[in-house]
Formats: structure tokens, C-alpha cells, sequence
């Protein structure tokens, strides 16, 4: 699981930059942000295209798979793939990652898990912290090269990253919507594959976002997302962890983790992208949508 370089400049597709080519001529000189603008350029256009061509969601891969049975850490995997974000940048992950349950439980207030906590009917358990697995891109440098300081500093010997790595970050985000019900999920407005032409049309010329909902880099969030993370992450599962708290309990009792009943994952609700007529050239293994 990567986080993104607080020393990496922020990715400029975030602040949706006009489409503008450097214009090259001999003897025009060039410094850093021409050939940042040249890469931001052909960045920008690729993620346009993806955008309106492709969506948002999971391209192949990213299933989250709960903790084996007998795992006391309660190792929460999740497996390669690739997606698109919603500003149509390429999210990739290469290697399985996991996210150990247990000591994130461990990690957390009383008060934040007493107000993600979860009853029947809402959950299929007595009582359970329920959390989302979000998936977004994080920007991390590699390499150390020298470079003039820039800013208010004055060095000899200063360096910047020798390259901007594009990975990727999962986060687990508490849901404390209260109610049966209340806990929203990613909506697909697209009109069905069987849509008349004109509905399909609608949704055509409705479609195009000029950019307006981005704010210093933030997308207005969907109904998914929760306030104060980053609202161009891509949801990939719900997971319900079972507790034992009594409903009667004070304020001040702390949730103990319910060692009788398995985590369960739901792969079901994710924002995902399938094109007509798509060529994976290989069996695919199939599994419950719902685990355990």
C-alpha cells in the first residue's frame, strides 16, 4: 500500500489543465515547465479519452478477498488489477497488497469504532464495524538527482526526485451512517445496453463536465465518498467486521473484535468498466461476489 511523496508536486491532470501544445521553434529556449507542460499535455488528452470513452471503475483485477479463517491477524488482501479514476488517470496495482485487519483495529479510538458500528438488520451479524476499501492515485518520487534550490532556500547541494513514480493507495474509510440502509454506494446513471437510441443520445449530450466541480484539485464527492478524503477514489468493497459490543453498553465501552464469525467482503457495488466485444484471450477464475 503506497502513499502518495509529500516532497512530489502535486500531479497537475487534477487542476483539468487546458489542452495546450508547447510550440517548439529553433532558438526558443526551454526550461522545467515546458517539458512539464509537454507531458501534462499528452497525460491530459489520454485521460480525456479514458474518461469519456471508458468511465470510471475497476478494469480487470482489484478483488479485495477477506482474511482466511484461521488468520489471527485478519489479513485483508487485495489483488492486482487496474482502474480508471475519475480524472481518467491509469490507478495500478502490480503486486498483491494486504491490509492486516487486526492491528488497524487496534489503531482506532473507541469513539471512532463505537460510530461505525452496525446492527442487524443493517448487517448480517448481531453487531459489526463496517469500512470501505477506496482505491486512489498517489504520485511518489524515486531517485535523488542534483537540481538548482528552488523556493526560499539557498543551497549548493540540493536534489529532487530523478522520477515521479504513478502508484497507487488503498485506505480503509469508517462508515458511520446510522440506519438500515443509510450506507450509500457508488450509482451507475448510464442508461442500460438496451436504452433506446434517443435516452442514449440524452445521456450523450448530458455527459460532458467542463471541469467546473474541480476546486483546487477536488472533484464534488459522490454519494460514496466521505467528507475529508479524497473524492476521486474509486470504491472497491464493503467489509464488515463482526464485534461484540452490547447494545446497552456505555459510551465508554470499547469494541472487541468477534473471533466466532469470519469478516465478510462484498465485491458487488464497485464502479466497474466492461466494453462489448472485449478480448482477454485466457480463462478467468470465478468467485463469489460475497465472502465468505
Amino acid at each position: 500500500m503506497s502513499e502518495a511523496d509529500p516532497l512530489a508536486p502535486a500531479d497537475p491532470l487534477q487542476a483539468m489543465p487546458a489542452p495546450e501544445r508547447v510550440n517548439y521553434a529553433t532558438g526558443v529556449l526551454l526550461d522545467a515547465e515546458d517539458f512539464r507542460d509537454e507531458q501534462t499535455y499528452h497525460r491530459g488528452r489520454l485521460a480525456a479519452a479514458l474518461k469519456y470513452v471508458a468511465g470510471f471503475g475497476t478494469l480487470a483485477g482489484l478483488r479485495v478477498t477477506p482474511p482466511a479463517a484461521d488468520d489471527a491477524e485478519l489479513e485483508l488482501g487485495v489483488e492486482p488489477g487496474i482502474a480508471i479514476d475519475r480524472f481518467g488517470r491509469l490507478i495500478e496495482l502490480q503486486a498483491p497488497q494486504c491490509i492486516r485487519l487486526a492491528r488497524w483495529f487496534a489503531a482506532q479510538s473507541t469513539p471512532d469504532l463505537r460510530a461505525a458500528i452496525h446492527r442487524t438488520p443493517s448487517v448480517a451479524v448481531p453487531a459489526a464495524v463496517v469500512v470501505d476499501v477506496f482505491l486512489s492515485a498517489a504520485t511518489c518520487g524515486r531517485g535523488k538527482t542534483p537540481a538548482f534550490a528552488t523556493g526560499p532556500f539557498d543551497a549548493l547541494d540540493a536534489v529532487i526526485p530523478a522520477r515521479l513514480a504513478e502508484n497507487a493507495s488503498l485506505e480503509l474509510i469508517r462508515r458511520t451512517e446510522g440506519g438500515p440502509g443509510a450506507i450509500p454506494t457508488p450509482a451507475n446513471f448510464w442508461p442500460p445496453a438496451n436504452a433506446t437510441s434517443d435516452t442514449l443520445l440524452q445521456a450523450v449530450l448530458g455527459s460532458w463536465e467542463d471541469g467546473s466541480s474541480s476546486v483546487d484539485g477536488s472533484l464534488e464527492p459522490l454519494a460514496e465518498h466521505v467528507a475529508g478524503h479524497d473524492t476521486s477514489a474509486l470504491f472497491l468493497a464493503r467489509v464488515t467486521i463482526p464485534v461484540v459490543l452490547a447494545e446497552a453498553a456505555p459510551t465508554t465501552t470499547r469494541p472487541t473484535l468477534d473471533p466466532t464469525l469470519r469478516v465478510s467482503v462484498d465485491n458487488s457495488a464497485r464502479p466497474f468498466i466492461v466494453l462489448p466485444g472485449r478480448w482477454l484471450g485466457r480463462a478467468f477464475t470465478a468467485a463469489p461476489l460475497v465472502q465468505p
